[in-house]
């Protein structure tokens, strides 16, 4: 598991098999850790049929739990991805770390996306943030 020296601004991009965390900076955004879930089945139970349909299972609890260790001492979260994997994250830290969550500036869907992506994304959405505080919103 990555260990991150607190950079203020990190993105954190979730799906059900691997999550990449990256630091933004003025220069630019690094990866700074990977992180891949353990052992996923192929499928998921619909619970309305009890069959197995195709898609994802629910996020392995140990892979949420690297994640948000990972992201500990970040100074401003941004979680995108482009399944409900972001929103299992932040319950997973609204249970087990709530300093980690308060940090938490948005959850936002993004499809599987380029560095440069989610860079230009992160740097416009955190950009956005700081406006707001500034201006007392």
């Amino acid at each position: 598991m990555a260990k991150i020296s607190k950079p203020w601004h990190l993105v954190i991009w979730i799906d059900h098999e691997i999550a990449h965390l990256y630091a933004e900076t003025r220069s630019g955004v690094e990866e700074i850790a990977t992180i891949l879930a353990g052992g996923q089945e192929t499928g998921h139970t619909d619970y309305h049929s009890g069959n197995m349909v195709p898609g994802h299972p629910a996020p392995d609890e140990q892979f949420l739990a690297e994640v948000t260790a990972a992201a500990h001492g970040a100074c401003q979260i941004l979680i995108v991805g482009p399944s409900d994997c972001r929103m299992a994250l932040r319950h997973h830290m609204e249970t087990h770390a709530p300093v980690t969550v308060a940090r938490i500036v948005g959850v936002e869907p993004m499809r599987r996306s380029s560095e440069r992506q989610i860079h230009a994304f992160a740097r416009h959405y955190f950009y956005r943030q700081e406006l707001m505080s500034r201006s007392g919103a």
